[in-house]
């Protein structure tokens, strides 16, 4: 005889696929963001992590590695605007004189200096990711806990009764 009680869903690769598509998304709008305004605000890379953990909590997740994999998703997502921002501006810059694939080895060669030189930049990556773990993780808790909470309502005054507990018989 089969067990037909329904098993809990994870969500774990639907968080995988959202937490990705999310992170390419902050990514491409935070370097859309740096390329127009000429600006690299810390703020925007934390917004990446707050569109990565919402979209991971939106899948209802109960995994308990999706809170890492959001963090991961949300620091790689901020780093991604940052390097995408730095091509644009250099195009930008340029006039179009230079091609996209030039920029970006122009700014995969001084991206590791300039990170060095403005540490700011990965204290904003590290907060991005601490956003997406902290959405993230809050969901999966409350879902682990709803899903350990009794199915039986329990009245007031009365003992529960434990049944796998022996009961004296005399």
């Amino acid at each position: 005889m089969t067990d037909m009680t329904p098993q809990p869903r994870s969500g774990l690769v639907p968080g995988i696929v959202v937490g990705l598509l999310a992170a390419v998304l902050g990514a491409a709008a935070y370097g859309a963001f740096i390329t127009v305004t000429e600006l690299e605000l810390g703020l925007i890379a934390i917004g990446v992590g707050i569109l990565v953990g919402l979209a991971m909590m939106a899948v209802k997740p109960t995994s308990p590695v999706l809170p890492a994999l959001a963090a991961v998703f949300s620091l790689a997502g901020a780093a991604l605007g940052t390097f995408l921002g730095g091509v644009g501006s250099v195009v930008k810059a340029t006039g179009g004189t230079l091609s996209y694939g030039q920029a970006v080895s122009l700014v995969a060669d001084i991206f590791p200096t300039a990170i060095e030189e403005d540490p700011k930049t990965l204290l904003f990556w590290a907060l991005a990711g601490a956003a997406g773990f902290a959405f993230v993780n809050k969901r999966v808790k409350a879902a682990r806990q709803a899903f350990a909470a009794p199915s039986y309502p329990q009245q007031k005054g009365v003992t529960p009764v434990d049944n796998f507990k022996p009961h004296n018989q005399g």
